[in-house]
């Protein structure tokens, strides 16, 4: 499994997290109704930026984790891997090309990996994961559980402001 692991985003993971526990600890309800939304949207962000995205190669199928989106694509319908740009593409007979996040450079600095550098790395993964045979389609999925977390985020935002200009400060 290769996973987007971007340095930027780890680090603001690590030092905002403790930011928000510590201010959860220490305040009220203000504080929280200040510190859960202008730390959690950031830490959010950056999880979507980094490591939300992932490429697994098994036996019967290349699953393609994006921050939003998961394609499960039989290995009996990938015909091979392409750069485009910045991105590098899953070429799926029949179907439009899938973009591999976790290969695309993100909140980090850009030119982290070469081009040839991230095609060989998914390049390894498909020749050296045994294939078995399968015939099925490729099925594309939300993954629901960032949707529901990105709403969730949404909504903090807006009791926030709602909460703020309501409420008179001392």
């Amino acid at each position: 499994m290769i996973r987007r692991m971007d340095p930027i985003a780890l680090s603001a993971i690590t030092m905002l997290v403790p930011a928000g526990i510590w201010g959860l600890w220490e305040g009220g309800v203000r504080t929280a109704m200040l510190v859960l939304p202008l730390i959690g949207t950031p830490v959010l962000l950056m999880y979507l930026a980094g490591p939300a995205a992932f490429v697994a190669v098994n036996r019967t199928h290349v699953v393609v984790g994006n921050p939003l989106v998961r394609y499960d694509v039989p290995r009996s319908l990938v015909d091979g891997v392409r750069i485009d740009g910045f991105s590098i593409e899953l070429q799926v007979s029949g179907h439009s090309p899938v973009p591999i996040a976790a290969l695309t450079p993100g909140a980090g600095p850009p030119n982290r990996w070469s081009r040839v550098a991230r095609l060989r790395r998914i390049a390894t993964l498909l020749e050296y994961t045994p294939a078995t045979p399968m015939v099925g389609s490729m099925v594309r999925r939300y993954r629901y559980a960032h949707l529901v977390l990105l709403a969730m985020d949404v909504l903090a935002l807006v009791g926030m402001v709602t909460y703020l200009s309501s409420a008179p400060f001392p």
